[in-house]
């Protein structure tokens, strides 16, 4: 099925069909969207935001590319292997064996059926261009309208920059980025040619250029935190400019959205970890609820820390779901007074089977940060925080970095926990890097992209130039800079699209 295909089989299937309840906000459905109020209601769908660089089970291969996550076994010889695990591609990204997915199969990252970001397109796309298509429009419903291809636009950008990275190589600012990655697919219309493939280099281009556009029409607020406000929208400039190293840029965006959340009050974004409570004492400690102080949505996606919800991988380092938190991981949290520590990684019975011969891997620390509090690989307020410390850092303030990282962990950290002392400015982005490591999500996308642009500064202490994995006595390394770390094209896209010049993968699966 090409693109071409996958989009009209999308939009036929999606509009003509009953919605799915998405976020408490019931789209209306139409089959041909008329209005800018029927277009606006298309990013309410769930497939917009709970399906990006994850497989059908929502986990994701990108969790166990890295260095978060380890694998026992048992967990791959019988929880993969024996059991034919349907995202068996977790295991072989985790020993670094390729292909890691099927080629010849539909790559739910790319497209397949209600999830991708190709999928995602569909309603971006119609979106965009079907209020710019539409005439005679009122002043009211005309900024409606702006505010609404703003937001999509700022969805787009999201996908196209994670793609971009995921299924091209590391982003080398002021150096050759000419390979060629994704198509950057921007016309709704199925009938329309497919895009050549974009080279980096020109979807980094484009990202920004869409970015500046839809900046203007953010609202201040968005009505979900699955749609773009304009704190989001200088999230994601930050963010951009992180992997582009011009470092002001992302102090000076990280900045503008944390005022305008935060204000001079972290409370406003986050939640003071030292007011939780525990739920019902007479549930089982892994699926006891916490209890935030402040509101009850710690675990919803309208909590307070979300700033653009985006799913994250909910199987990471869960050891019944086949992976543990690393132990270079764990020894990066302050055990004793990290309340994350206390709340989220608690100490249970691991993988056991008796098939295979038998394996018991006993009691392990297991992440079940996503059992008590939504998480997002889009962004959280802790996140901008954590940009314009490392921008401050990488800029010689260590000052202003280590007192943002303070910011943070006073929302974090045992009450009487000392604060960072300040040193120098490379001390300063080292302790800014390990805590997004302890902050963001340790599956999904983000320690993955996080490795990558790290790769372009060899030497430096929070920079990698391999990933190594040992399992059964066996080791696995993979170069970070290197197709090691790129998602390649599934065969099913390639075999439709033989001008991008791609042979088809003649590896068996």
């Amino acid at each position: 099925m090409n693109i071409r295909n996958i989009f009209l089989f999308t939009m036929a299937t999606t509009l003509a069909s009953s919605c799915q309840k998405f976020l408490d906000v019931k789209p209306k459905g139409k089959l041909i969207p008329e209005t800018v109020s029927d277009f606006d209601h298309l990013l309410d769908n769930s497939a917009t935001i709970e399906y990006n660089f994850v497989d059908q089970n929502r986990g994701s291969l990108l969790s166990t590319m890295g260095d978060n996550l380890v694998m026992t076994e048992g967990q791959a010889k019988v929880g993969y292997v024996l059991s034919s695990h349907p995202n068996i591609e977790r295991y072989y990204g985790y020993i670094f064996r390729q292909p890691y997915k099927d080629p010849n199969n539909n790559d739910p990252f790319w497209s397949a059926g209600s999830s991708g970001i190709y999928t995602q397109m569909s309603y971006f796309n119609h979106v965009i261009e079907g209020i710019r298509g539409i005439k005679d429009l009122t002043p009211e419903d005309a900024a409606s309208g702006r505010r609404t291809i703003a937001q999509a636009l700022v969805a787009r950008t999201w996908c196209y920059f994670n793609a971009n990275l995921i299924y091209g190589p590391v982003y080398k600012p002021g150096g050759d980025n000419s390979a060629k990655t994704i198509p950057y697919v921007t016309n709704p219309d199925i009938y329309a040619p497919i895009p050549n493939l974009s080279t980096s280099e020109e979807v980094m281009a484009r990202v920004l250029a869409e970015l500046h556009e839809a900046l203007p029409s953010l609202p201040a607020k968005s009505t979900w935190p699955s749609r773009a406000s304009k704190p989001a929208g200088y999230a994601m400039l930050a963010y951009y400019h992180l992997f582009t190293r011009k470092y002001d840029s992302v102090a000076h965006y990280a900045n503008l959205a944390w005022t305008a959340g935060a204000g001079s009050d972290p409370g406003k974004v986050l939640y003071d970890y030292r007011e939780f409570k525990q739920g019902d004492s007479n549930i089982n400690i892994i699926r006891r609820p916490i209890i935030a102080k402040e509101d009850g949505y710690l675990n919803q996606v309208n909590s307070r820390e979300l700033l653009l919800y985006r799913h994250s991988d909910k199987d990471a380092g869960m050891g019944s779901q086949l992976s543990y938190p690393s132990p270079e991981l764990l020894a990066l949290y302050d055990q004793a007074n990290d309340l994350r520590f206390k709340e989220f990684y608690i100490n249970s019975p691991g993988y056991k089977t008796g098939l295979g011969g038998g394996f018991n891997d006993g009691m392990r620390i297991s992440n079940y940060r996503f059992n008590k509090a939504k998480i997002t690989d889009g962004f959280s307020w802790p996140e901008v925080l954590l940009m314009r410390a490392e921008a401050y850092a990488r800029n010689n303030q260590a000052a202003l970095a280590i007192a943002d990282l303070n910011t943070l962990r006073r929302y974090r950290m045992k009450k009487g926990t000392p604060d960072l002392p300040v040193g120098t400015a490379e001390e300063a982005l080292m302790e800014v890097v390990n805590e997004r490591r302890r902050e963001l999500p340790i599956g999904g996308l983000k320690r993955f992209m996080d490795l990558k642009r790290f790769s372009l500064e060899p030497g430096k202490p929070w920079s990698k130039a391999t990933i190594t994995h040992t399992l059964s006595g066996q080791t696995y390394t993979a170069t970070v800079d290197s197709k090691d770390f790129v998602i390649p094209i599934s065969n099913v896209v390639l075999k439709f699209n033989p001008g991008w010049g791609i042979p088809l993968e003649p590896r068996t699966f």
